[in-house]
C-alpha cells in the first residue's frame, strides 16, 4: 500500500507539471509554429549589352521549401523591364518565421503563357527572338532568406540577367548560362533587411560615348580577377548587383542590398569593333565629393545612401 501511494503521488506531480507547461505554451505562444504572410516579387539587374531589346522568361511555379505560391499561374515576364527597383508581384505564401534555404523557380521549356514558342527568349533587332534553353527547368536559388514574425515580409527574387544569359554564337547569339551559373544569378532578399545606394555621376574620363556600369560588392570581396570572364563567360560574377549609369541623367541605383558594408566599382563598356555589341574597356578610377569612400559604403535596413561621384580615368586592361 505504501508503494502504491508513493506511485500515485508521483503521477499526480507529473500530470500537474505537464498541465502547467502546456498552459505556459498556450499563453506565450510558439512563434516558430505561427504562420506569417510573405509576398514574393521579381526584379532584375540589367544586361550589359545594348543589342538586347528585351528578355522574356516564362515561369510555371515558385516554391519555397517545396510550397508553391498561392494562386500563381504560368506567367511570362519581361525581366529586362524590371530594373532600377521596379518589381512584379508573383504571389504570396504563409510561412513560419525562420530561415528558408530551398527556393526554386520552375521555368517553362515549351511555350509561353499564351501558348506560343519559345517559352524563354531574347529579343534583338526589335522583333527577332532568340530562344533560351535552360539545362534544367528548375533554377535552384543558391541563397537563403529569413521570414520575420510579421505580415510585412516582401521577398525579392533579383535575377541578374548579365549572369543568367551569356553569348552563344551556336544558338543565334545568346543562351542561358550553365546551370550552376544560372542558379547563382538570382539573389533572394527580404526587404525588411535591405537598403539602397543611389548616385549622380560626372564622367571626366574623356570617353563620353562609353557605357558606365556600377557594381556593388561586399566590402573586401572584390579582386582584380573579377574583371575577367569566368568559365561561363561572365565578368564581375560575384557582384551583389549592378546598375547601368543612365544616359542623360547620369544617375544609377543599386537596390535591395542587405544591410552591410559595400564597395562600389565602376567599369566602362563600348562597341569598340562596331559589331553592335559592347566590349569591356576597363575598370574606372572614381571618387566621391563627400567623405565617403567607395570602398566603405555602409547600407542600413530601409536606408538610402546617396553619392555624388566623378569618374576620373579608365584604367588600361
Amino acid at each position: 500500500m505504501k508503494k502504491k501511494a508513493i506511485f500515485i503521488s508521483m503521477m499526480t506531480a507529473v500530470m500537474a507539471f505537464l498541465f502547467v507547461s502546456c498552459s505556459d505554451d498556450d499563453d506565450n505562444g510558439d512563434v516558430s509554429a505561427e504562420n506569417y504572410n510573405a509576398k514574393v516579387y521579381i526584379t532584375d539587374a540589367p544586361i550589359d549589352n545594348a543589342e538586347v531589346d528585351a528578355v522574356f522568361v516564362t515561369i510555371t511555379d515558385i516554391q519555397i521549401d517545396g510550397q508553391s505560391l498561392s494562386g500563381f499561374e504560368k506567367t511570362t515576364i519581361e525581366l529586362s523591364a524590371l530594373t532600377n527597383g521596379q518589381t512584379q508581384l508573383l504571389g504570396d505564401l504563409d510561412l513560419e518565421a525562420r530561415e528558408y534555404d530551398s527556393i526554386d523557380i520552375i521555368l517553362a521549356t515549351d511555350t509561353d503563357a499564351n501558348g506560343d514558342s519559345p517559352a524563354n527568349y531574347v529579343v534583338v533587332d526589335g522583333s527577332t527572338k532568340i530562344a533560351l534553353d535552360p539545362a534544367s527547368a528548375t533554377i535552384n536559388v543558391d541563397e537563403d532568406v529569413d521570414i520575420a514574425a510579421q505580415d510585412t515580409n516582401e521577398i525579392i527574387l533579383d535575377v541578374d540577367l548579365r549572369k543568367a544569359i551569356v553569348t552563344d554564337e551556336a544558338n543565334g547569339g545568346y543562351n542561358f548560362a550553365s546551370q550552376t551559373q544560372l542558379n547563382n544569378s538570382v539573389r533572394v532578399e527580404n526587404t525588411l533587411n535591405t537598403g539602397m545606394v543611389t548616385g549622380a555621376v560626372s564622367n571626366d574620363t574623356g570617353n563620353e560615348e562609353s557605357i558606365m556600369v556600377a557594381y556593388a560588392y561586399e566590402a573586401g570581396s572584390f579582386t582584380e580577377t573579377e574583371a575577367e570572364e569566368n568559365t561561363a563567360g561572365v565578368r564581375f560574377s560575384n557582384a551583389e548587383t549592378s546598375s547601368v549609369v543612365a544616359e542623360g541623367s547620369s544617375d544609377f541605383s543599386l537596390h535591395f542590398l542587405e544591410a552591410d558594408t559595400y564597395e562600389i566599382k565602376f567599369a566602362s563598356y563600348s562597341d569598340m569593333d562596331g559589331d553592335g555589341t559592347l566590349e569591356f574597356e576597363g575598370m574606372v578610377n572614381a571618387e566621391t565629393e563627400s567623405g565617403v569612400t567607395l570602398d566603405n559604403v555602409e547600407v542600413t535596413a530601409d536606408g538610402e545612401v546617396n553619392l555624388v561621384i566623378t569618374l576620373l580615368t579608365i584604367l588600361p586592361l
